[in-house]
């Protein structure tokens, strides 16, 4: 049934459009119950393409961190959209504020005050979210820390905080929503935060580190669990945005500590960061990837040749092995197309 581009693009919720397309599809022959029929499936698919292309607007989202800096961002850039949002944040009295200034300019969102590293917590936090907006369909994980110096001058109990705040809430998000989303099917969509030191190793600051490589590969995974889903994965890489994370980081550690928070250091650390991108428009970035299903979501070119460098590295080091132990049977068996990984 040959269509061209302009009946391919016209609204076929319009009698006269479907009844020129029914011609064209050489259809005439259909009595007018079929036709009829025809033209509802046309109503639906239109209605469907045009929440695609309205999409997140109706939607609920939750967005974690959302009490400052990029989170924030993203809460403000998901209710311009048109979603609904529940705003979750360790921070309550930020979080009271933001759910005001939202509501204020025509949002409908929640505000749910939420450590994100409590794993065991998730559960619950996604049945209030849901009881007060309805199904959840886009989660974005942006809730992180920074916290330690090098590894052997970190203390066992901040690399844990560190691990828990910026990993396992993500893993914990993620195991929480997905069986929904599957369950009810229809679009979603998982947002993960990364860093720039999710790719790049610094020193100095080897939890972070540590913890946003461990966020990077998650989100690796969790693309290729869900690629024959209709639940998109995003990861978001930030470089340098203007946020509060050496501070209301470097307050978190101290209370962790039982001592006093290094002002002085929060504000050297923050000093370039602060010149760096908008929150806000990083959040609008966001939403534009998220909408468009692109996986990597960078806030600035000039990491590229870094990350490049760390990766030529890496395969350098396999073209120049010699072999010594033969072919690997796994990686023969995944390059034939062989699931080699049973679950």
């Amino acid at each position: 049934m040959p269509r061209d581009d302009h009946d391919r693009r016209a609204s076929r919720s319009d009698p006269a459009t479907a009844e020129r397309w029914l011609e064209t599809a050489n259809l005439r022959w259909c009595d007018v119950n079929s036709r009829r029929r025809l033209q509802s499936v046309f109503r639906r698919f239109d209605a469907e393409s045009e929440h695609e292309m309205n999409w997140p607007s109706g939607e609920a989202a939750l967005v974690t961190g959302a009490a400052s800096g990029i989170g924030l961002g993203v809460a403000r850039a998901l209710v311009a959209a048109g979603a609904a949002v529940a705003l979750t944040d360790v921070d309550g009295e930020r979080l009271d504020a933001v759910a005001r200034e939202l509501t204020e300019n025509g949002g409908n969102v929640v505000a749910l005050r939420f450590d994100a590293s409590d794993t065991l917590g998730w559960e619950s936090l996604a049945d209030r979210a849901e009881a007060a907006l309805g199904p959840i369909s886009i989660v974005c994980s942006i809730a992180g820390v920074n916290g330690g110096t090098t590894a052997d001058g970190t203390p066992a109990e901040v690399w844990q905080w560190v691990f828990r705040v910026n990993t396992e809430s993500q893993f914990a998000a993620a195991a929480t929503f997905i069986p929904r989303f599957k369950a009810r099917g229809g679009r979603a969509h998982l947002l993960n935060t990364s860093s720039i030191s999710g790719f790049i190793p610094l020193p100095g600051v080897a939890a972070y580190t540590a913890s946003k490589f461990a966020c990077t590969g998650l989100t690796m995974a969790l693309r290729e669990e869900l690629k024959d889903t209709e639940i998109g994965v995003s990861l978001l890489i930030p470089g340098a945005v203007a946020t509060r994370i050496n501070y209301s980081a470097g307050e978190a550690e101290a209370r962790l500590l039982g001592r006093e928070m290094n002002v002085e250091l929060a504000a050297a650390n923050s000093e370039l960061l602060m010149k760096g991108a908008d929150p806000d428009r990083v959040g609008e970035q966001v939403i534009e990837a998220m909408a468009a299903n692109e996986m990597y979501i960078v806030t600035h070119r000039e990491w590229g040749d870094r990350i490049a460098g760390v990766f030529d590295e890496v395969v350098r080091a396999y073209r120049d092995f010699d072999g010594r132990h033969g072919p690997d049977p796994v990686a023969q068996a995944m390059l034939a197309g062989i699931d080699a990984i049973h679950t």
